[in-house]
């Protein structure tokens, strides 16, 4: 919880610039995870910055908790928002270097459209993935999955 009050302290002004509010809440139970905090916290920040960009006087809720799937312990992070959503297209490319909703979407709301490609690349990363909901015109849901446990690469000399 240290990471998260830390990011949370982080990104406030961001969510309080277009009159958001963020709801915060997690286990007790998360417990400690042997990964990469910074990439983790700069996969959050992402997030939260991208929700509250898209959002005006709105709902950003960041939820942290800990799962057990097929013998593993996982923890899942999801920012959801209230903002402008996505379309089913925008869905698709919101993964890749230099595409946001559209070119207007870019003059309107600014932004390099890196932030969810380094959010995915540090979740590989990471051995973890993440995956997005969305419905246009009522917000998005972002959820990262990392193991508790990142796995030593295998290196073949």
């Amino acid at each position: 919880d240290k990471m998260i009050n830390e990011v949370v302290s982080m990104i406030q002004p961001v969510i309080q610039k277009n009159s958001n509010e963020l709801i915060v809440s997690y286990e007790a139970n998360l417990g400690t995870m042997y990964s990469d905090v910074t990439k983790i916290r700069q996969c959050l920040f992402n997030l939260l910055s991208n929700a509250s960009k898209f959002t005006e006087s709105g709902k950003i809720n960041l939820v942290a908790k800990r799962e057990t799937k097929d013998n593993e312990d996982w923890l899942i992070f999801q920012v959801s928002d209230t903002g402008i959503g996505m379309t089913d297209e925008q869905i698709i490319n919101v993964f890749q270097a230099f595409t946001q909703a559209d070119s207007s979407t870019t003059r309107k709301y600014g932004g390099t459209g890196l932030g969810l490609v380094i959010t995915r690349q540090f979740c590989k990363m990471m051995d973890g993935n993440i995956n997005v909901k969305s419905e246009f015109g009522n917000g998005s849901i972002f959820t990262i999955n990392l193991p508790v446990v990142v796995k030593e690469s295998q290196v073949q000399v």
